[in-house]
Protein backbone atom coordinates (compact mmCIF):
# COMPACT_ATOMS: atom_id res chain seq x y z
CA UNK A 1 0.00 0.00 0.00
CA UNK A 2 1.17 3.35 -0.87
CA UNK A 3 0.99 6.04 1.78
CA UNK A 4 0.11 9.51 0.72
CA UNK A 5 0.61 12.74 2.50
CA UNK A 6 -2.36 14.96 1.89
CA UNK A 7 -1.36 18.53 2.16
CA UNK A 8 -4.10 20.93 3.08
CA UNK A 9 -3.60 24.59 2.72
CA UNK A 10 -5.64 27.31 4.29
CA UNK A 11 -6.05 30.58 2.59
CA UNK A 12 -5.13 33.44 4.90
CA UNK A 13 -8.14 35.35 3.62
CA UNK A 14 -10.63 32.69 4.71
CA UNK A 15 -12.49 33.52 7.90
CA UNK A 16 -13.68 30.72 10.12
CA UNK A 17 -16.79 31.99 11.95
CA UNK A 18 -16.68 29.10 14.42
CA UNK A 19 -13.14 29.95 15.49
CA UNK A 20 -14.05 33.61 15.88
CA UNK A 21 -17.13 32.71 17.90
CA UNK A 22 -15.15 30.40 20.17
CA UNK A 23 -12.44 33.00 20.72
CA UNK A 24 -15.00 35.68 21.53
CA UNK A 25 -16.73 33.36 23.98
CA UNK A 26 -13.47 32.59 25.75
CA UNK A 27 -12.55 36.26 25.95
CA UNK A 28 -16.00 37.13 27.30
CA UNK A 29 -15.83 34.43 29.96
CA UNK A 30 -12.36 35.61 30.96
CA UNK A 31 -13.58 39.18 31.39
CA UNK A 32 -16.65 38.11 33.36
CA UNK A 33 -14.60 35.88 35.68
CA UNK A 34 -12.02 38.61 36.23
CA UNK A 35 -14.68 41.18 37.14
CA UNK A 36 -16.44 38.68 39.43
CA UNK A 37 -13.18 37.93 41.22
CA UNK A 38 -12.45 41.64 41.65
CA UNK A 39 -15.94 42.23 43.11
CA UNK A 40 -15.48 39.29 45.48
CA UNK A 41 -12.11 40.51 46.72
CA UNK A 42 -13.48 44.04 47.17
CA UNK A 43 -16.48 42.77 49.16
CA UNK A 44 -14.26 40.74 51.49
CA UNK A 45 -12.02 43.77 52.01
CA UNK A 46 -15.05 45.93 52.81
CA UNK A 47 -16.40 43.38 55.29
CA UNK A 48 -13.04 43.18 57.06
CA UNK A 49 -12.82 46.98 57.14
CA UNK A 50 -16.33 47.23 58.56
CA UNK A 51 -15.59 44.58 61.15
CA UNK A 52 -12.46 46.38 62.30
CA UNK A 53 -14.19 49.78 62.31
CA UNK A 54 -17.24 48.53 64.22
CA UNK A 55 -15.20 46.85 66.90
CA UNK A 56 -16.41 43.27 66.51
CA UNK A 57 -18.95 41.03 64.85
CA UNK A 58 -21.73 41.93 67.28
CA UNK A 59 -21.26 45.65 66.81
CA UNK A 60 -21.11 45.19 63.05
CA UNK A 61 -24.37 43.22 63.04
CA UNK A 62 -26.07 45.82 65.25
CA UNK A 63 -24.87 48.70 63.06
CA UNK A 64 -25.98 46.89 59.90
CA UNK A 65 -29.41 46.15 61.36
CA UNK A 66 -29.79 49.77 62.44
CA UNK A 67 -28.76 51.02 58.99
CA UNK A 68 -31.17 48.71 57.20
CA UNK A 69 -34.21 49.14 59.45
CA UNK A 70 -33.65 52.68 60.70
CA UNK A 71 -34.44 51.67 64.28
Amino acid sequence: MEQRLNKTTTNAQEINPEAISEGASQAGMGIILTVAAAVGVWSVACMIGGLVNAGGIGQLARAWFTAVTGI
